[in-house]
């Protein structure tokens, strides 16, 4: 108790008289000195005081103008905001049953009849004080919990969303995965076939070479298909060494100047064959008023890049035309391939440059083709600066466009071509090839040796700076960068130091960006990919056993 009287209480006094508010006031301060009495003459400004200042106890009297006691009561517990405050009813009418009952129902807590027993008062104060003391403890407990509930359930809600989303993401996942194996094996069959296919003709063929009645037209043939084969078979390697770079992001530009009109017409020249062969009409436009049309840019990545939408434009493409070629314009070049084929699908237009798409959807089974030709191509524009779009209707045809930065090229003299010459006569010259695959070794002793060569052959490291070392008529040495023991390039600068002048050319199955550069750094005077082309290795030789 003392600690309740220690505690500073605020009651309200609503009644019309102002000498029963002084009295109540008097009263309530004598007995709990901490206690502060508010006043308030009728009955909305004691439902005001009471929504303002929250008092732990009101005392109401019953006999009030306007609306009485009984209607203020009913109006304070109808509100949510005060209803909790407990009231006691004040009336001079002791003997009044039926009000009493009225003021109980109109939702008091306790009656008190006039004159006032101030004992009774202070208890029934004190009483009704402690009871709303209790009731706002309860009160706030309850908002802690419903607080805590409320907290609780939000952290429920966001772990359950979070497992929601992460199951969502397992799901997505594991489609994809699905997907891609799918897609995947999709692809591995059809390489399958794509390999398979030239391989079969190679070996086919290569088998009916070894017959002895075959005549010189079969046997030219043959070895025309055998080549094709070759060729098909390098250009699916080709693709599947791309797509892996560009997996890796290692794909890497390798600038070059050269003349644009001469690599259109060349690709003209190219296709118009096969073109033609299906009765399909090929068009190339190009600025013919451009006389400088030499730029620089990735020759080689702009050549596989119109090779391969021109190859579809004629494969998907049975009767009509083809059309392709470019526009200059400023410092952009507008290149297109359009075609009057079977078209693509409006769901279809970007799916088509995901990898393994054509096998996914059967289409190689009737045009052939492995399905990395527009995913690569798309890369490589992609890296050359520009993006690549395309335009098409179901049957109508497409025409696929991309616009490429334009470099003109640094003016330099003109260059002679030279013209093709009858094989020069090597003999007595002294060459030194590094290889250690017997085959290659094979194919190059036959090349060179109808050339009347003299050839040392080495298969590694340690035996190459040995003959090097005891045959000092050595001219020209073909060295394999992959080697048993030390790579070609440590060899070559081993060599490069006994004999700076030395003519050392790289030759590798690798082919891969860099390497030629590599190359370079270690002093190679050339640089021959394998397979290595007739044409090449000669021209090689004709530049440096002069």
């Amino acid at each position: 108790m003392e600690g309740f009287l220690n505690k500073e209480l605020k009651i309200l006094a609503i009644d019309d008289n102002q000498d029963n508010l002084v009295t109540l006031r008097a009263v309530v301060s004598d007995a709990i000195p901490r206690a502060r009495v508010i006043t308030a003459l009728d009955g909305n400004s004691g439902i005001n005081l009471a929504l303002t200042e929250n008092p732990d106890v009101i005392l109401l009297d019953i006999v009030m103008p306007v609306f009485d006691g009984l209607e203020v009561c009913r109006k304070l517990k109808q509100d949510k905001r005060i209803s909790h405050i407990p009231v006691i009813m004040l009336t001079a009418l002791k003997t009044d049953r039926q009000t009493r009952i009225k003021a109980l129902d109109a939702g008091a807590e306790s009656f008190l009849a006039k004159p006032l027993d101030e004992v009774e008062l202070i208890a029934q104060v004190k009483a009704m004080a402690k009871i709303k003391e209790a009731a706002d403890l309860q009160r706030l407990e309850k908002s802690n919990l419903a607080s805590l509930v409320s907290e609780r359930t939000l952290a429920l809600e966001k772990e359950l969303n979070e497992r929601r989303k992460a199951e969502a993401e397992l799901i997505v996942a594991k489609n994809k995965a699905e997907e891609s194996d799918r897609l995947k094996s999709a692809f591995l069959a059809n390489m399958s076939h794509e390999i398979r296919t030239p391989m079969n003709g190679i070996i086919g063929f290569s088998e009916l070479l070894k017959e002895q009645d075959i005549n010189v037209a079969e046997r030219d043939r043959f070895i025309r298909i055998i080549n094709d084969n070759c060729q098909q078979l390098l250009h699916i390697i080709n693709d599947i060494i791309d797509i892996s770079k560009i997996e890796a992001g290692i794909i890497e530009l390798d600038p070059d100047d050269f003349c644009l009109n001469e690599t259109m017409d060349s690709l003209y020249e190219n296709y118009l064959p096969e073109a033609s062969n299906k009765g399909v009409q090929l068009i190339l436009t190009k600025d013919p008023y451009w006389e400088k049309s030499r730029i620089v840019l990735d020759h080689g990545k702009l050549r596989q890049v119109l090779d391969n939408l021109l190859a579809n434009a004629i494969k998907f493409t049975d009767a009509g035309r083809v059309e392709f070629g470019y526009n200059h314009r400023d410092n952009r070049l507008d290149f297109y391939v359009k075609d009057t084929g079977i078209g693509i699908a409006e769901d279809h237009k970007e799916i088509i440059f995901n990898r393994f798409w054509q096998a996914e959807f059967g289409l190689v089974r009737k045009y052939g083709g492995n399905g990395l030709g527009l995913s690569i191509t798309r890369a490589f524009i992609k890296k050359m600066g520009g993006e690549i779009m395309v335009e098409s209707t179901p049957g109508l045809g497409s025409c696929f466009s991309f616009s490429l930065p334009y470099i003109q090229s640094v003016d330099r003299p003109a260059t002679q071509v030279q013209k093709s010459q009858d094989v020069p006569d090597f003999a007595g010259r002294t060459i030194l090839i590094v290889e250690d695959e017997p085959d290659n070794f094979d194919l190059l002793n036959i090349i060179l040796g109808r050339l009347n060569l003299v050839i040392f052959h080495a298969w590694n490291g340690d035996e190459a700076m040995r003959i090097f070392a005891e045959h000092p008529e050595t001219e020209l040495v073909l060295m394999d960068f992959k080697l048993p023991d030390i790579p070609g390039q440590e060899i070559t600068k081993m060599m490069l130091k006994l004999r700076p002048e030395m003519p050392v050319i790289a030759t590798t199955a690798y082919a891969m960006h860099g390497d030629k550069e590599k190359a370079t750094e270690a002093g190679c005077a050339a640089y021959l990919a394998k397979p290595i082309r007739m044409n090449d290795l000669l021209q090689v030789l004709k530049n440096f056993l002069k």
